[in-house]
């Protein structure tokens, strides 16, 4: 019988999201005492390989490439499964709202009956986000929250809200042995760069001069806990016999947002700026677990302080290797002309610390420099300083974006509108074809209407249009549009807020280069 490093019987333990940031801390910590760990992944935002790949060496480590929403079948006898497979970060859930509820609903069935047939202890990561914005503070476990159920976060909130009861009627119904916790912020080493939270952005950008940005005016509040702590709390809930839960896990150490981007400012030393823009749909004003529960039943509370957390998280981002990542975008107008469309682009472009923007547009009117820094973002001008600039753009852009090209070849071209900018775009990726092509569309744009109608600049639009890689609309109507155009199209539909745009955009453009680095293509 083989036996782990603390004499008890070895287990078999499968941990859905194994390769993400909680997961694979969950991974190392059992393979480390000798239980044979199975992860269980689609790699769907897993920016950051290397949070399993040194697991790779543990002959008891197996790693298995699958969507929970599939029927899982394992091939051999589970003692323990943690399933942590859906995304807490509000990025990656809202990319595909459907398919996050799916993973709350049909994956849990699927991880449920899994676990039924082997008879194995079975654990639900859920989390603070079903309390929603919590008019009881601190938060205990028999608060029922406050939760927007039509809201752009109820595909996360609710899918967790309904995972819980799934939970609880396997464990009336069949007897399954349940564990449920609901998890509340958590940081440390191993964060995804791109996973659009507050203590990644703050950190990346602090280190990299960027702005900071809160949504709101700062007095909102969460509580942070440091990874380590949170693992131990799992580990001393899996091995509590006898108690379901839910319990909270979470340091009731309270801090507003403007403190907490003003302590990392100090720590990094910075020289950013903090602004402020407007809140985010239903996101809650205060966030505080109540921790009684926890105590009690697992003798568990926080160790680390958030000033300690901090000072070893930000220590783990000073060393991370930054992707040399760099995206050439085509603009008509761009700073300080911002329409709605090059807004987006601009927003997007200050969500995206790791991303160096080459804005490719025209000068358009007199006393704009050729070339500006703005942020890190480098604005390139073509033209005279003419309105007719635009009609410029195709010939000047392409040859500005090709010799940029030479220099630092560039792996995505993006283009705000299939127009002028679309040309030079297009053109430059018919020279360079591993370039990957994405478009965004405004909803005037398939109208035909004035210039519109001219029979060539249609035809132009739809070789634009045909030549995209992906393509980004605010409605289905749009969509419907484009598709008459060319019905193969790869068109993403993001709803007219600018956030679900910022998120599409981003999400896509990370796994385009995961796709292209091949770090999808994991072993099996």
């Amino acid at each position: 019988m083989d036996k782990t490093s603390n004499g008890m019987k070895q287990k078999t333990i499968l941990v859905t999201g194994g390769a993400g940031f909680i997961g694979s801390y969950l991974c190392e910590k059992y393979l480390k005492e000798g239980d044979r760990v199975i992860a269980l992944d689609n790699l769907q935002t897993t920016i950051t390989p290397k949070n399993i790949e040194h697991l790779f060496s543990f002959s008891n480590f197996k790693f298995i490439k699958q969507d929970i929403i599939e029927p899982i079948k394992i091939g051999e006898k589970i003692d323990w499964v943690f399933n942590f497979a859906c995304s807490g970060s509000y990025t990656s859930y809202q990319y595909d709202p459907v398919h996050t509820v799916k993973t709350n609903t049909q994956g849990v069935i699927n991880i449920l009956e899994l676990a039924k047939r082997n008879n194995a202890r079975v654990m639900q990561a859920s989390t603070s986000e079903i309390y929603g914005d919590p008019l009881e503070v601190p938060q205990k476990e028999t608060y029922s929250g406050n939760v927007n159920m039509l809201g752009p976060r109820a595909c996360y909130d609710e899918g967790k809200r309904c995972a819980e009861t799934i939970f609880m009627d396997y464990h009336r119904e069949y007897g399954l042995d349940t564990k449920i916790i609901r998890i509340f912020n958590t940081y440390g080493p191993n964060m995804d760069i791109n996973d659009g939270r507050a203590i990644t952005n703050f950190i990346v950008n602090a280190l990299s001069g960027r702005d900071l940005v809160i949504y709101g005016d700062g007095s909102h509040t969460r509580s942070f806990q440091y990874i380590d702590d949170l693992v131990a709390g799992i580990d001393a809930m899996m091995k509590k016999d006898k108690f379901i839960g839910p319990v909270n896990l979470g340091n009731p150490g309270e801090i507003t947002m403007l403190d907490l981007a003003e302590l990392i400012l100090k720590k990094t030393k910075s020289k950013s700026k903090i602004i402020f823009k407007e809140n985010a749909t239903d996101d809650p004003k205060r966030r505080l677990p109540d921790i009684a529960l926890a105590n009690k039943e697992l003798n568990w509370v926080p160790k680390i302080s958030l000033d300690k957390g901090l000072d070893k998280t930000i220590k783990y981002f000073e060393k991370l290797e930054q992707p040399d990542k760099k995206i050439i975008v085509f603009s008509t107008t761009y700073y300080p002309d911002l329409g709605p469309a090059e807004r987006a682009v601009y927003e997007l472009s200050k969500e995206m610390p790791e991303t160096e923007f080459h804005i490719i547009t025209t000068k358009f009117r007199p006393g704009l420099l050729p070339v500006e820094k703005h942020g890190t973002d480098t604005i390139y001008r073509v033209g005279f300083g003419h309105r007719a600039d635009k009609y410029l753009l195709p010939i000047l852009g392409t040859i500005k974006s090709h010799n940029l090209h030479k220099k630092h070849n560039y792996r995505f071209a993006w283009s705000v509108m299939a127009s002028y900018g679309g040309v030079a775009a297009l053109t430059l990726k018919f020279l360079n074809p591993k370039i990957n092509f994405l478009l965004s569309i405004d909803p005037n744009e398939l109208k035909t209407q004035g210039f519109f109608r001219l029979k060539l600049f249609l035809i132009l639009q739809k070789i634009i249009l045909k030549g995209s890689d992906s393509i980004f609309v605010s409605d289905y109507a749009l969509e419907k549009k484009a598709k008459i155009i060319n019905p193969e199209l790869n068109i993403s539909v993001m709803g007219e807020d600018s956030r679900s745009f910022m998120n599409h955009v981003r999400y896509k453009f990370v796994d385009l280069i995961n796709k292209q680095e091949k770090k999808l293509n994991r072993p099996k």
